[in-house]
């Protein structure tokens, strides 16, 4: 009897440290991490997995690092909750899936990375767990057969357009031209999309406008969608025939694994005098003999009365012809001084409005802008806004470029009083702050003193 309770005692002496083991150890998080695929085309994505389990559930999201990587494009996808049995235990968390998008051939790696997870462990209680992630490498690579496209796009499925905005039917001189080109593309981000370049030409003044990007993501796939918009509009300036040239854009089909070329056609422009700048010209013809006519039947009634003007005048310029071109040359440089200043521009500006003609308003505003020292160097509308921090004076602006350069049937007009009081009022403040920043500049030198006075001051004796 002995020997049969002697060996019970001896299991049971041997499976309660077995059990207490048991109970002291809990389970830990479960961490995957893949890359699919490990090699990928230069701005195709390699996609990033990360699950993330934790015993029982998560009390709370996990926290992630940004996953940015030198030369490459990364941006997160959908997350899934997932569920996972293991060893009679029931396991939550979540799976989180990145796109990264390489810019230039060569390995990509991605370590030094950890994740940050709270869980009820052994509920109510709850515990923090920080999950170092092995490190992570892909390849990115160019293709042999398009080694030679300058840049090099890959793309799902790439298209291109474009619209052509006159300002008017008949084409004249002071007339505005504006050409948009849209690249829409799948599989690749818009900031990777190349700029579209326009060509300047003698006659035709280009203003490049801020290129407009956009990136569209399906939320049951994840497949994206991007489109990158460039326009330039031209200011014609000379009469004549000109072609805006054709635009091809050579990018590698990474579906069809070959080059493709999407292509626009040349944009004709037949440009013709304005027929206000004749009108003008005659009518400053007309002019001067109507004046002339007047002026003989002015010297015919008071001819004595005239010829002793014209006798004063020519003695006071004997007497004093210094002084006569000094005068005259000192106006004629204030007169050209004011001509090129930003008060004349200003000016313009205001008469320019009052008229009406949101072209001569957007012109002159411009050219006030090349004269305003404030918004230097760009000197350009959008430095000006900036500068301005004024609402309603983007609105006001964005109004007047659309009715020139994109006009539709339910846009907002603008408003010449509206314009001039928000352009008014931001050019004050902004010169009013430029003054007050430069008074609290600290002088060189506040009472600089001539040195012969110094040296006067030195032989001077003192007063007793």
């Amino acid at each position: 009897m002995r020997h049969p309770l002697a060996a019970v005692a001896l299991m049971i002496g041997l499976l309660i440290p077995c059990a207490a083991l048991a109970q002291q150890t809990a389970p830990e998080p479960i961490l995957r991490v893949t890359i699919d695929p490990p090699r990928v085309v230069v701005g195709q994505a390699a996609t990033l997995r990360i699950d993330v389990l934790a015993p029982n559930y998560m009390t709370a999201p996990p926290e992630l690092p940004d996953f940015q990587v030198r030369n490459a494009v990364t941006r997160q996808l959908r997350s899934i909750n997932e569920n996972e049995q293991r060893d009679g235990l029931t396991y939550a968390g979540v799976r989180f899936e990145f796109a990264i998008h390489p810019q230039e051939p060569g390995s990509y790696a991605i370590a030094g990375q950890a994740i940050t997870i709270k869980y009820a462990a052994e509920p109510p209680a709850t515990r923090e767990a920080t999950l170092a992630l092995p490190p992570i490498a892909f390849e990115a690579f160019i293709p042999d057969a398009a080694s030679a496209l300058q840049p090099f796009l890959a793309a799902r499925n790439l298209s291109i357009e474009q619209t052509v905005n006159r300002s008017s039917d008949q084409l004249k001189t002071g007339d505005a031209v504006t050409r948009t080109v849209t690249v829409k593309a799948e599989g690749i981000p818009a900031m990777l999309l190349p700029p579209v370049k326009f060509t300047a030409f003698d006659g035709l003044k280009l203003y490049p406008a801020q290129p407009s990007l956009q990136d569209k993501t399906d939320g049951r796939t994840d497949v994206l969608s991007s489109a990158r918009t460039d326009s330039g509009v031209y200011m014609l300036e000379k009469a004549g025939d000109y072609v805006l040239p054709p635009i091809d854009l050579r990018w590698w089909n990474t579906g069809a694994q070959s080059i493709d070329v999407a292509h626009l056609d040349p944009v004709t422009l037949h440009v013709e005098a304005n027929p206000a700048a004749g009108a003008a010209s005659s009518v400053g013809t007309s002019g001067p003999r109507r004046s002339w006519g007047a002026l003989r039947d002015v010297v015919a009634d008071h001819w004595l009365s005239i010829a002793l003007v014209l006798l004063a005048l020519a003695g006071l310029g004997w007497l004093m012809p210094r002084m006569v071109r000094a005068i005259a040359a000192r106006l004629r440089r204030r007169r050209e001084a004011y001509l090129r200043s930003e008060a004349f521009a200003f000016s313009e500006l205001r008469r320019a409005a009052r008229r009406g003609d949101a072209k001569a308003v957007y012109f002159a505003l411009l050219d006030w802008l090349q004269r305003f020292e404030p918004v230097a160097p760009q000197h350009t509308v959008e430095a000006f806004k900036a500068v301005a921090h004024d609402a309603a004076l983007d609105d006001e602006i964005g109004a007047v470029e659309r009715e020139l350069f994109a006009p539709s049937a339910g846009a907002v007009r603008w408003s010449p009083h509206r314009l001039l009081r928000h352009i008014g009022g931001a050019r004050r403040s902004i010169r009013h702050e430029t003054a007050r920043a430069a008074r609290h500049r600290a002088p060189g030198q506040l009472n600089p003193v001539d040195d012969r006075v110094l040296s006067l001051n030195r032989q001077r004796r003192p007063a007793r």
